[in-house]
């Protein structure tokens, strides 16, 4: 059995509800929905430049290295 770690997600009620509606759909359970995203998305990122949102300023990024 592999270990697994925990985490948890806040969003937004229309985002919440559109999740709970696409698992009932393809009947999957929401954490499978947010494992899939999760893969995906990190498939991506390994693979293309990706561009993302908010940048990290130097001074924060600089505090987390250390």
């Amino acid at each position: 059995m592999t270990s697994k770690s925990r985490m948890t997600v806040n969003l937004p009620c229309d985002e919440y509800a559109e999740l709970s509606a696409l698992a009932a759909k393809h009947r999957v359970s929401m954490a499978w929905l947010g494992r899939q995203a999760i893969s995906e998305f990190l498939e991506r990122y390994q693979t293309e430049e990706l561009q993302f949102p908010l940048a990290i300023s130097s001074s924060k990024k600089a505090a987390s290295d250390g």
